[in-house]
């Protein structure tokens, strides 16, 4: 005669038997698989380090410094920006500046100082809330290139060549 093992209590019972003859388990019952909580915490855990490497990559190259150097001797303007984990540097001479843009109503300042280069660059030098036409025709007089007032639609309002 054939047995079979009791999934309750252990025990040995016949083949054919509908309940086991020492705990009363009743083998045509289903029983309803418990899922395990470790998955679910693998899945989570695993959730959690891939949106913690996308925040770390992405502050790690959000700019940490950036300035902005007007050099007289080299003749020239230095970019410099600072990451977290590198130092980049652009530098444009003032024989390569096309022109000095004073720029209002722009977003997201109201304001803003720009350099224009005669390869057809464009580089933000400040922007602020308050009026910075002074420091435009400032910079513009340093390079000997033209002051450019423009509004953010583009519409020009004045040139002013050097002399």
């Amino acid at each position: 005669m054939s047995t079979k093992v009791c999934p309750n209590c252990g025990a040995e019972v016949p083949q054919v038997a509908n309940l086991c003859k020492h705990c009363f388990h009743d083998f045509k019952a289903v029983v309803a698989k418990r899922k395990s909580p470790l998955f679910s915490i693998l899945l989570l855990a695993l959730g959690c380090a891939i949106v913690s490497a996308i925040a770390f990559g992405y502050m790690q190259e959000q700019s940490k410094t950036f300035k902005i150097s007007v050099d007289k001797e080299t003749q020239s303007i230095v970019f410099t920006t600072r990451y977290a984990t590198r130092t980049e540097a652009d530098r444009v001479l003032f024989k390569d500046v096309a022109s000095i843009e004073y720029v209002r109503n722009t977003r997201p300042r109201p304001f803003e100082v720009a350099i224009l280069t005669t390869k057809g660059d464009r580089y933000v030098y400040k922007q602020g809330d308050e009026p910075l036409d002074f420091e435009a025709k400032q910079l513009a007089e340093l390079t000997g290139r033209p002051f450019v007032e423009r509004d953010a639609s583009g519409t020009e309002a004045e040139v002013h060549q050097k002399n």
